[in-house]
């Protein structure tokens, strides 16, 4: 077991948990936030740790791939992101704190005692810090800005609630988001292929008899091509646009997409408050927290004083199986991972 994975255990995320309460001399300093810094040590700290599991997870040579615009390498990428993320998450720490979140030395000791016991023995922890370069004291800084943020997010959940005025609006003026489908597919590579069923269907066959015999989306055609629930944004678009046009029991002529030939059976569709109400609330909560947020971020004083370009050497670490395969299909997942693209949409549910 390593400190990284006792971290994500006790939900504490590294780049939130390295915002730390250390003073230093300017020359030491990577920002400032509201006057507050934040150190050359902690950025390069973060950094490292993030840089090490992705050469771990995508090769040793992932820091100097290019990302997929070409313009930055990895490294230069994950810098910006790492000192992005802390100024960030400083600007939010200070929030929490300025509403009277305060976190006692009792509670940090208290999760420190469970770390204790997950490790089997202060021993055994305090080997575990040193191997990852970790005092007992920047591990309780990182416990106590984790416990902090839990506090804070329960109680801006809180104040975010919305009424059930502000909901039925909500979902008033984006209607079209909430619909649900429940639709069946039968997947062919041809056109021709696909008209043939589609008229054995005209004909009366039963749709998931074909599915079951002859649709290429194994996945669903054990189910007699039935794809589930799911809201429009789902599939690719020339399927998604077809669903949402149809009729409950309609079954469509040919779709094609980059998959091949679609045969659509619309089985429901439903496009009420009720039913959509959970996911409503979830949405505005989302965009009351991104308008709040934003709001802080531009409001903060903000000075970036490290130059993320600069190169900072990171060894990478041992780690047992398939280390630093590189391989195509590695870089490709790894580029997505790390710039958070969303990757194609498919034909089945994500």
């Amino acid at each position: 077991m390593t400190i990284k994975h006792t971290l994500t255990k006790i939900g504490v995320v590294c780049l939130a948990a390295s915002v730390l309460l250390t003073g230093c001399g300017k020359k030491d300093v990577a920002a400032t936030v509201n006057g507050k810094d934040i150190s050359i040590e902690d950025y390069e700290r973060e950094y490292k740790m993030q840089a090490q599991q992705a050469m771990a997870q995508y090769g040793e040579d992932f820091l100097t791939q290019k990302t997929q615009d070409g313009k930055q390498t990895m490294g230069e990428m994950m810098r910006q992101n790492t000192l992005d993320n802390l100024v960030r998450f400083e600007i939010y720490k200070q929030d929490a704190e300025s509403k009277g979140i305060k976190i006692s030395d009792k509670d940090v000791d208290a999760e420190f005692d469970k770390m204790v016991k997950m490790y089997g023995g202060e021993e055994k922890l305090q080997a575990a810090l040193k191997e990852n370069n970790l005092t007992e004291e920047k591990m309780k800084e990182y416990t106590k800005t984790n416990l902090l943020m839990q506090q804070y997010q329960e109680k801006m959940m809180k104040e975010m609630e919305p009424t059930e005025k502000e909901l039925k609006k909500y979902y008033d003026d984006h209607k079209d988001e909430f619909k649900t489908a429940e639709a069946s597919h039968i997947l062919v590579k041809t056109k021709e292929e696909a008209e043939a069923i589609k008229k054995e269907l005209d004909g009366g066959a039963d749709f998931a008899k074909l599915a079951k015999e002859k649709s290429l989306d194994t996945g669903s055609a054990q189910n007699g091509g039935s794809l589930g629930q799911f809201t429009p944004g789902q599939m690719v678009k020339e399927f998604d646009e077809k669903v949402f046009s149809m009729k409950p029991g309609e079954i469509s002529d040919p779709v094609k997409t980059q998959f091949g030939y679609h045969i659509i059976k619309l089985d429901k569709i439903s496009n009420d408050f009720n039913s959509a109400k959970d996911a409503v609330k979830e949405a505005v909560i989302r965009d009351k927290f991104k308008e709040y947020n934003d709001k802080l971020e531009k409001d903060a004083k903000v000075k970036r004083l490290v130059n993320t370009a600069k190169d900072i050497p990171v060894e990478p670490i041992k780690v047992s199986g398939t280390k630093g395969q590189g391989n195509e299909k590695a870089d490709a997942q790894a580029k997505n991972t790390q710039e958070q693209n969303a990757g194609n949409k498919t034909e089945e549910k994500k």
